[in-house]
């Protein structure tokens, strides 16, 4: 996708969606396993809402000029740049990730971009990828009516099976050690609108923690991966 597309997503009057409060509590949940003197590196960052309060040394990384503005408040350093050619050595982090990155490359484009992943991941390094889930139902209901009526604002993207994206990671030389889903219940908010505040939001969506298997009808399926 263009710059120019996740410019004028990122130029909105934005609110935190239902997703990026399930994303960034699961990430919070995840840094917390990593010794404080870690590096990490979300590669796609947004506005870095995830990076917040780590107490690591912290790294956002997109394509976006106009969303590593706001992503400067959130981390140590905000690098623009191209996800194919990340500016980093290899081996240089304990845990590189994102979410709705990869689904907008066409094969084999995903699996380089994962690669490029992998290759800046210190050995025993995470590596965690998450995408849309081709099995939830309300996602692909939301987007085909997007699409019809001309309003779905993200350009080229695909869904993913579970083994799919399972697939992906076995082929970029990496460790599958957890598949995961986010977001099992219908968004009360997206990026630009929402029903209630989100402090009600984050109280109803615990529920989902009780939830059983939700990486086969969450809107997000997700894996923990590991380099060798």
């Amino acid at each position: 996708m263009s710059t120019e597309t996740w410019d004028s997503i990122w130029s909105k009057n934005l609110v935190t969606s239902d997703y990026s409060l399930k994303y960034r509590a699961f990430m919070q949940e995840i840094s917390a396993t990593f010794p404080d003197n870690s590096r990490v590196i979300e590669v796609g960052c947004g506005t870095g809402q995830t990076l917040m309060d780590m107490p690591h040394d912290v790294v956002g990384f997109d394509i976006s000029p106009i969303a590593l503005e706001i992503a400067r408040d959130n981390c140590d350093d905000a690098v623009q740049g191209d996800i194919f050619s990340i500016p980093f050595k290899d081996n240089s982090f304990d845990l590189v990730y994102n979410s709705g990155v990869i689904e907008h490359f066409l094969e084999p484009m995903n699996l380089y971009a994962v690669k490029e992943m992998a290759r800046i991941a210190k050995p025993g390094g995470k590596v965690i990828v998450i995408v849309p889930n081709s099995l939830c139902h309300w996602y692909r209901l939301g987007k085909f009516v997007a699409v019809l009526m001309k309003k779905f604002e993200f350009g080229y993207e695909e869904d993913y099976m579970p083994n799919r994206l399972k697939t992906v990671i076995s082929k970029a030389g990496l460790v599958l050690e957890k598949t995961f889903g986010l977001q099992a219940l219908p968004p009360l908010a997206t990026n630009d609108k929402e029903l209630f505040p989100a402090k009600l939001r984050m109280k109803f969506g615990r529920i989902e923690n009780l939830f059983p298997g939700k990486q086969y009808y969450a809107y997000t399926v997700g894996v923990i991966a590991k380099k060798g």
